[in-house]
C-alpha cells in the first residue's frame, strides 16, 4: 500500500503542483519613489511643503527629489552649525523633519560633507550638478523667512562645493 501511495504522489500530485505553480500569474509591482518616501499623506505633505514647492517651481524635479535634496542639504547644515544656528535654521523651514525623512533610507547617516550630498542626489535620480541649483533656492527661501546674517554666512560656508 505504501508503494501505491508513493506512485500516486509521484504521478499526479507533484506534476499537478508544478503545473499549477507555472500557470498561476505571478504578481509584480513597479517601483515608485513613494516606496522610498512612503505614500499618501507623507507624499502629500512633502509636495505641499513651501520649500519643496519653490524648488519644483524653479527646477525640473519631482516633489520627492526636491524634498530629498533639500532634506540632505538641511541635514548636513544642521549637523555642522552651532546649536543656536541649527535651531534657527530648523525654525525657518516648515516641515523640516519631513524633508529630512525624504532622504533615501540608509543615506542620512552618511551626510558629512558635500561629496555625500552628491551621492544622495544621484540616488534620487538627479545629476550631482543639481546641488549647485538647489543651494541658491534654499538660501533665498531661508533669507525670505528672516534668517540672520550669521546663519546665512554659516550656510554659505557649509554648502561650499566639494573640491
Amino acid at each position: 500500500m505504501e508503494k501505491a501511495s508513493a506512485s500516486i504522489l509521484n504521478r499526479f500530485v507533484i506534476p499537478a503542483a508544478l503545473i499549477t505553480t507555472l500557470l498561476l500569474p505571478t504578481t509584480s509591482t513597479a517601483f515608485s519613489l513613494s516606496d522610498l518616501f512612503g505614500g499618501g499623506e507623507e507624499t502629500s505633505a512633502i509636495a505641499s511643503n513651501p520649500l519643496t514647492e519653490l524648488i519644483t517651481s524653479q527646477l525640473d524635479v519631482s516633489p520627492e527629489q526636491a524634498a530629498g535634496g533639500a532634506g540632505a542639504l538641511l541635514s548636513l547644515a544642521s549637523s555642522q552649525l552651532s546649536g543656536d544656528q541649527a535651531s534657527e535654521l530648523s525654525n525657518m523651514i516648515p516641515g523640516a523633519d519631513k524633508l529630512s525623512a525624504a532622504i533615501p533610507t540608509g543615506l542620512s547617516g552618511m551626510l558629512s560633507n558635500m561629496e555625500t550630498i552628491n551621492k544622495v542626489f544621484s540616488t534620487l535620480g538627479m545629476d550631482p550638478s543639481m546641488v549647485s541649483q538647489f543651494i541658491p533656492l534654499i538660501m533665498k527661501f531661508v533669507g525670505n523667512q528672516g534668517a540672520s546674517a550669521g546663519l546665512m554666512d554659516a550656510l554659505g560656508s557649509v554648502w561650499q562645493p566639494a573640491g
